[in-house]
């Protein structure tokens, strides 16, 4: 018999279900047949339990953060708008959370890109997330840089 989740696993699980099934089911236009994010994950709850359930629903997020990667800042406002009305985390704070590109600038300590800049600048511009004061001077700190350098030279 599979355990249960402790409680802070079955809250990710909650919030990583609800946003997936909102993009799957409002965001991206799903197919005519295809499957429903519910019914795909009461199968894998019914035929391996909820902790397999989380690690699916943690490689879902990593796909969609990965297919968002490189939408225009605009469109990342106004998903992140959509999904706050709805009462879910912002598409920023799981890129924030779950995107290795975002941990790997981090780590680096320096934006690379225009995509990379894009990221962290939605990160840093979504107050709803709950990055503390230190983590958003720092990204602050690598964005200012970014601009400085890519500024045209007068």
């Amino acid at each position: 018999m599979p355990r249960s989740l402790s409680a802070a696993r079955e809250r990710e699980f909650q919030e990583l279900y609800a946003f997936v099934d909102f993009y799957s089911t409002q965001v991206m236009k799903p197919l005519a047949n295809s499957p429903k994010m519910a019914d795909v994950c009461v199968n894998i709850i019914e035929q391996h339990g909820r902790s397999k359930a989380l690690e699916g629903l943690r490689m879902a997020i990593n796909d969609i953060l990965e297919e968002l990667s490189c939408i225009p800042s605009a469109q990342v406002e106004s998903l992140d708008e959509a999904f706050l009305r709805a009462g879910l985390a912002s598409l920023s704070e799981l890129r924030r959370r779950y995107s290795s590109s975002f941990k790997r600038i981090v780590k680096r300590g320096r934006i690379q890109d225009d995509t990379e800049y894009y990221l962290l600048k939605g990160v840093v511009v979504d107050q709803s997330n709950d990055i503390d004061a230190t983590e958003r001077a720092l990204l602050q700190r690598l964005l200012d840089a970014y601009e400085h350098a890519v500024a045209p030279k007068s």
